[in-house]
């Protein structure tokens, strides 16, 4: 699975979240709005009943019914903002989409002109061959690295070993006098100094060849992948692929401005569907203010009593539409609790789609070979059976690194086998009087 593929997963994972959850919002927004001209109706109904006698009450039910019309006006609005938004988005997503099929077309175009060049389809071919050895070496080179630092410091423990080692004894710049001489040459003997001395130089020479061919391989590396990139740089300028990316960049642009808008949008929508605008705010002041410190059901009591003859059927009409008010409620806080629900959902698609936005989930050598149906994963992940951690462990362990180059694809992976060195070395022990070592 490449990563396009993978983002583009998560990607309409997150507009089905997001469809679901603005079509929520919209439902409970309907839900308060009829909320509101239900008890605004209540409230007409009661204060047509003068024994209730409620403070201003013609004038409240008006200036309610224009606050509700404008709050029904600002939503329609930002309804309209939003889809210009949108579509502002839809339309930016469409050019860079667009150019990017032209940026991949003329890479490509780069690309295979390039390999009917003969010198750099043979730096591609070395290169992708050093890095297979370098693949295939890499275990052996550290093996050999670790048996170094583990074997160097056993040649430092005998003092006496030392002593000769740094009046480099048995070589030519050994300078001491006679009597010295053979109190040296005793010693010697004594902890077998000849022979250890060449087992620590070819220690010493293997670690060096070791390091030498390590850094020989990865310079060869740099130095072709140097030249390639530079080939492909150029082929890209001379087809023009360099002022094309700026044509993607302002696409891209464009499209973090349109969503910025869209998402500032959005969560002024969400206010209407949270009843937390202005205009919502404005409407329960009056109709507090109306209704006083008075319940509903105290109003409907109130009512009852009154000695006007047409009571009874406003009464009977009140409850009603008490029981409405009221059901009413309870599918209001249901659609909130869903609402969370599908907002929580929101964030975890949102966080996902981030997290497959970096740089170890994105580019053209990255694929992922995994073994469990990534939609399953991201379904589990969705509903909190799975955390973010585990799937992005999963992604992480189903990671490969392949080269993408046509010519390296027609070739197929380069292997290479090599002989890993085997150095033995003697073991110097601490010199007595009594006896020799046979060496380290």
């Amino acid at each position: 699975m490449t990563p396009e593929t993978l983002i583009g997963l998560a990607e309409r994972n997150s507009r089905n979240v997001e469809l679901m959850k603005r079509t929520t919002e919209q439902e409970l927004s309907d839900l308060t709005w009829q909320q509101l001209a239900l008890e605004q109706d209540i409230s007409t109904r009661l204060g047509s009943i003068a024994a209730l006698h409620l403070e201003h009450g013609n004038a409240a039910d008006s200036q309610v019914s224009v606050a509700l019309q404008a709050r029904k006006d600002a939503r329609e609005q930002l309804d309209q903002q939003l889809q210009a938004a949108e579509q502002q988005v839809a339309d930016a997503l469409s050019a860079k989409q667009a150019a990017q099929a032209r940026y991949e077309g003329i890479d490509q175009q780069a690309r295979e002109r390039l390999e009917q060049d003969a010198e750099y389809a043979r730096q591609v071919a070395q290169l992708d061959q050093t890095q297979a050895e370098h693949r295939e070496h890499i275990s052996g080179y550290l093996e050999l690295r670790e048996e170094y630092a583990k074997k160097r410091p056993t040649f430092d423990v005998d003092p006496i070993y030392c002593y000769l080692r740094s009046h480099r004894f048995g070589t030519e710049h050994y300078q001491r006098n006679r009597l010295h001489l053979a109190m040296d040459r005793w010693l010697a003997k004594q902890v077998n100094y000849a022979a250890n001395r060449k087992n620590e130089l070819s220690l010493i020479a293997m670690g060096e060849r070791n390091e030498s061919l390590q850094l020989e391989r990865q310079t060869l590396i740099e130095q072709l992948s140097s030249s390639i990139d530079a080939q492909l740089k150029q082929a890209r300028e001379q087809l023009g692929l360099t002022a094309l990316h700026g044509d993607v960049c302002a696409t891209e642009a464009a499209i973090d401005t349109a969503k910025a808008r869209a998402n500032t949008l959005q969560k002024q929508l969400a206010d209407y569907a949270l009843n937390q605008d202005p205009h919502y705010l404005r409407t329960r002041e009056l109709l507090t203010e109306q209704l006083k410190t008075r319940s509903l059901g105290e109003l409907v009591d109130l009512a009852s009593q009154t000695p006007d003859t047409a009571d009874d059927r406003i009464v009977e009409q009140l409850q009603t539409l008490h029981v409405r008010l009221v059901s009413m409620k309870a599918d209001q806080a249901a659609l909130k609790q869903h609402q969370q629900a599908l907002q929580t959902r929101y964030e975890r698609a949102k966080e996902l789609q981030r997290k497959l936005r970096n740089e170890a989930f994105t580019g053209s050598d990255v694929y992922f070979d995994l073994s469990t149906d990534f939609e399953e994963l991201m379904a589990r992940y969705m509903e909190g059976d799975v955390t973010l951690g585990r799937l992005i462990d999963a992604l992480n362990q189903a990671r490969t690194i392949v080269r993408r180059s046509q010519a390296a694809a027609q070739r197929g992976f380069v292997s290479a086998t090599t002989t890993s060195y085997s150095f033995t070395t003697t073991t110097v022990t601490a010199s007595n009087a009594a006896g020799k070592s046979d060496g380290f």
